[in-house]
């Protein structure tokens, strides 16, 4: 695969040192958008329909789910309410692996464009309920973590683990 043809996600992109508020959450972002990327990356439709147990969630599920949330994120940097919609089960996978991919990278590029005053204003808008930016740590992105991680556990169960070679610590592929 040649350099141009990688998606944003492929790796890791090399930071300055700068740990600001706007540094932190962009790397917990491309985080996100980094091990989204691998664990469904070369996911066949057995690996979509799998699910744990009679009574668990299928792995494409739980993709609709990562979706949902990478909306709340994306939704809380744009300052605007987040909207739902009922229509996840209607795209194809590569659609909504594509579009999940795509509200990550976009939320990164919004939040190139915070200053100080933006991490204050800016909340995460539910109806009438506001909640901080901050949230979006212990809520949507940490749920997205931990749901790419069973989506990790789910692809190896149907036998169909996760490429050779990706090394989460450097946020490479090797």
């Amino acid at each position: 695969m040649e350099a141009q043809e990688k998606n944003y996600f492929y790796e890791i992109k090399k930071f300055d040192e700068n740990y600001s508020n706007k540094a932190v959450i962009s790397r917990f972002i491309h985080s996100v958008g980094f091990r989204y990327y691998w664990a469904t990356e070369g996911l066949e439709n057995n690996d979509l329909d799998y699910k744990p147990s009679e009574s668990g969630i299928t792995t494409r599920a739980t993709l609709e789910h990562i979706y949902g949330l990478s909306i709340i994120i994306n939704s809380g940097l744009h300052n605007k309410e987040v909207i739902r919609s009922k229509s996840y089960p209607d795209l194809s996978y590569n659609d909504l692996r594509n579009n999940t991919l795509d509200l990550l990278k976009n939320s990164i590029d919004k939040l190139d464009e915070f200053t100080e005053s933006d991490f204050a204003n800016s909340k995460v808008i539910f109806g009438k309920q506001q909640f901080d930016l901050y949230n979006l740590f212990h809520g949507p992105i940490s749920d997205s973590l931990y749901h790419i991680g069973q989506i990790v556990a789910f692809r190896r169960a149907s036998g169909n683990p996760i490429p050779i070679g990706v090394n989460h610590f450097m946020g490479i592929k090797m």
